[in-house]
């Protein structure tokens, strides 16, 4: 019996993680050897899913909008830092990030046409505004997931004068932003108000510490995480020892 209870024991206090994801839609700006990280951390973490990998501007938003529509998604990416966004169906993902879990990032989000800033509404962004130069960027919230292991929150230019933005949020969560202490208006990386959704003033695409990141950003919007172990009274309850 006490085998049994320990074996059980061990069992459950065993980290348990979330089965991979199967499908993941992504759409990326990739210019001067930038903005591949967000698919090699895919790659990286879970290397038999399916992705989606978009990318080059129009063509590659089209490509992004065509899938969006095809079939569900565990997960669908946004990191658009470099070409016109208008042509990316914001609309349709304002539409079902009730049911879907979403990153976005955008540097246009107040300038653009289609539907850009009704996505931050919904994600719990009220407004932003732009940066356009190097200025550092800190972890509001160094216990988060997404904060664990990243100790250097600066970027490299590629070549636009970087084009970033500070977020105001309503019912967002931010975990980094643009100045030392948690200021109103000066959010980075946000968890929107569904909890598993990231919306971003910050690009992690041609951050120093890129690939990290973003591996840090998917993990918590998978929602692999140990489990607590289970307390000899639970055990108990449900009967394990006999």
């Amino acid at each position: 019996m006490r085998l049994f209870v320990a074996a059980a024991i061990l069992m459950i206090a065993a980290p348990v993680f979330a089965q991979d994801p199967t499908d993941i839609l992504v759409y990326h700006d990739t210019e001067s050897g930038y903005g591949t990280a967000v698919t090699t951390a895919i790659n990286n973490l879970w290397p038999s899913c399916n992705v989606s990998d978009n990318t080059g501007g129009e063509s590659g938003m089209i490509n992004f909008n065509t899938d969006l529509y095809s079939q569900d998604w565990d997960l669908i990416i946004v990191e658009c830092w470099y070409y016109d966004t208008d042509d990316l169906d914001w609309a349709t993902l304002n539409d079902i990030y009730d049911t879907n879990t979403i990153f976005a990032t955008c540097w246009e989000w107040m300038g653009g046409t289609s539907g850009q800033m009704d996505l931050a509404n919904s994600m719990g962004v009220t407004n932003v505004s732009t940066i356009s130069n190097l200025i550092p960027h800190y972890a509001w919230d160094e216990a988060h997931p997404i904060c664990d292991g990243i100790g250097d929150w600066s970027w490299e230019d590629p070549g636009l004068m970087t084009l970033n933005n500070r977020m105001t949020v309503s019912d967002a969560d931010p975990v980094t932003g643009w100045t030392s202490d948690e200021q109103s208006g000066q959010a980075g990386i946000c968890v929107a108000n569904d909890g598993s959704s990231v919306i971003s003033g910050y690009t992690p695409g041609y951050a120093v510490e890129d690939v990290a990141i973003w591996e840090n950003i998917l993990q918590f919007m998978w929602g692999e995480e140990a489990l607590v172990p289970t307390t000899w009274g639970s055990i108990k309850a449900g009967g394990l020892q006999r």
